[in-house]
Parts: structure tokens; sequence; C-alpha cells
């Protein structure tokens, strides 16, 4: 059996195997037969593929590598030829799949390795926004306004004063 050793915190790789097994085999349980072929159970089955490279019509597989997993065009063109002459089945592995650590796969014997290729990820660069609009400091938004509110003490208060000032009136009338 052959091995094949990952190294750790390898994000960007994708490894193309061929496979070789009949129509039936690979209409089963992709999930249970992928660790089985790769010698490896802890796989994220969400970055394994495997499929027929009839299934890719048009595009061929070299063009799924390009266009659906972002591998350059240069690091396809040594393999171009061997890319474009495979027939049936393929596994795709992406080192995510591994979650970051360090494996050696025990490759199943029909497996055979085919290339492996770097996704091309450009570092992020952030630029200024071109407008004037975009600089400076935003200031917080404004406080909402407060609540009406509604005069109930004031209206017992003058209720009160005017109490006062009529027993006042009363008492000197009475006097």
């Amino acid at each position: 059996m052959t091995r094949l050793t990952i190294p750790a915190l390898d994000h960007l790789g994708v490894r193309v195997f061929q496979v070789v097994m009949s129509p039936e085999d690979l209409q089963g349980d992709k999930a249970r037969l992928v660790p089985v072929l790769l010698g490896d159970p802890d796989l994220d089955p969400a970055y394994v593929e495997m499929f027929d490279v009839a299934d890719l019509s048009d595009i061929g597989l070299a063009g799924y590598l390009t266009e659906g997993l972002g591998v350059p065009d240069t690091a396809l063109s040594a393999d171009h030829a061997k890319l474009k002459a495979i027939q049936g089945p393929v596994l795709i592995l992406l080192s995510k799949a591994l979650h970051g650590r360090e494996v050696t796969l025990t490759l199943d014997p029909r497996l055979s390795l085919i290339g492996t290729y770097r996704e091309d990820r450009p570092a992020i660069h952030f630029e200024p926004l071109p407008t004037a609009a975009a600089e400076g400091v935003l200031s917080p938004p404004p406080l909402p306004a407060p609540p009406p509110q509604r005069p109930i003490l004031a209206f017992v208060l003058l209720g009160l004063a005017l109490a006062l000032v009529a027993l006042a009136a009363l008492w000197l009338a009475l006097v």
C-alpha cells in the first residue's frame, strides 16, 4: 500500500487521484468509502469529492480544477495532457478535509495519485475608498427626542395654589 504524508496546516492543497472501481461501487455510500480509500477515518467529507469525469461534460477535469477549485492554469500546465486523458472516476482531496493536522494516508490500491496542486488565493489588500464621503470620522447618531411629558404634577400644584388662594379669600371675607 502506498503512503502519502500531508504536512500540517497545508490549507491550499488539492490532490487528484484516479480511482479504479466499477460504476456500481461508485454509486455506493461515498461517506463510508472515502475514509477507507484514503486510510483516514477523520476526514471532513465536505472537502472530499468523488465523481466520474464524464459528469463534467465540456469543462473537463482541468477546467473543473481551474474554475471550480481555483487552481491556476500555470499549476496545471505540466499535467494538462494527463488530466485531459483521464477517464472514469476520480477522487479530489482538499487539504481542508484534514483539519490542519499532519496526516500520513495509507492509500487503497484502487487509488493512484495523479497530481498535487495548490489553490490560488490572492492576498487580501484593502485600498482606501475613492470618494470624499468616505473620509473623516463618523459621529454618533443623534439621541432620540425625549418623550413628551404629561403636566399632571403642574396641574396638581396649580389646583392646590388656587385652592389656597380661594381659602385665603374666603377667610378675609369672613373676618
